[in-house]
């Protein structure tokens, strides 16, 4: 008997690990610096997993899924208009990429849909896989993770719902960029989120400080177009603009 398949409706978010090609070619080097890279890499992966669970705890669900392949990693989450899933979804993936950034070095760029998808331990396929690779590739294009517009809103008021209720203090998880498209924000950070996650941002700030640092003088103007995006957030951060995390001295 043929298996029957069909669509679920979730949250779709598609990540792509910026730099990953040069850092696998750069492991190939027998030296301390190809094994550390290598090191580093798989970590970064592996990290996934133990997120993965953090998130289901986190959303009080089991079914947040995850899969990776190559430099790629889709996350889904359950999607219901009346509850706060999105929300928790977004708040969820910008700590994996502060974590990533803290402990591994890794940016990540990516898209964010609400859509039909049928995503297992063998499959992931449907129109919301198509439109969150096509935020990814065609739109995001700087280190961020775009959402689509026609989720800003269903964020939105999924957000009051949340603040009426006296949650998710964080008032930072989703900014507008220039060009008009809303991603999640890892430059900011609310002074009022509860998680007790802002004791670690006075460590973020130097590290994502470095990481930029080290990369504005690549010779790929591509490359040096991404991290002078991030740079310009940086200087317009609060964790600059209104020093909440510490004593930091910066200089950009």
């Amino acid at each position: 008997m043929a298996e029957l398949y069909s669509y679920e409706r979730r949250i779709v978010c598609f990540i792509d690990i910026l730099g990953f090609s040069n850092i696998i070619k750069g492991t190939v080097n027998s030296g301390i610096r190809g094994k550390s890279d290598l090191r580093n890499i798989c970590g970064a992966l592996n990290m996934l997993d133990d997120f993965r669970l953090t998130m289901c705890e986190a959303m009080k669900a089991k079914d947040v899924r995850t899969t990776q392949f190559s430099d790629s990693v889709v996350i889904s989450f359950p999607w219901n208009e009346e509850d706060n899933s999105i929300v928790s979804a977004i708040f969820l993936i910008k700590n994996y990429q502060v974590f990533l950034i803290m402990q591994h070095g890794v940016l990540l760029r990516g898209g964010i849909t609400v859509g039909d998808i049928i995503h297992n331990e063998k499959l992931i396929v449907g129109p919301a896989m198509i439109d969150a690779y096509t935020l990814e590739s065609k739109s995001a294009i700087t280190p961020r993770i775009i959402i689509d517009s026609q989720v800003v809103p269903l964020f939105e008021k999924a957000y009051d719902r949340c603040r009426k209720g006296n949650r998710y203090f964080d008032t930072t998880l989703i900014s507008k960029d220039d060009d008009n498209r809303y991603y999640i924000d890892y430059f900011n950070f609310s002074e009022r989120d509860r998680t007790g996650s802002f004791y670690y941002y006075n460590d973020y700030l130097p590290q994502l400080k470095t990481l930029v640092a080290s990369n504005m003088d690549n010779e790929d103007a591509r490359i040096r177009e991404k991290y002078l995006w991030m740079n310009n957030k940086i200087i317009a951060s609060n964790l600059i603009r209104r020093r909440k995390f510490g004593t930091i001295t910066i200089s950009l």
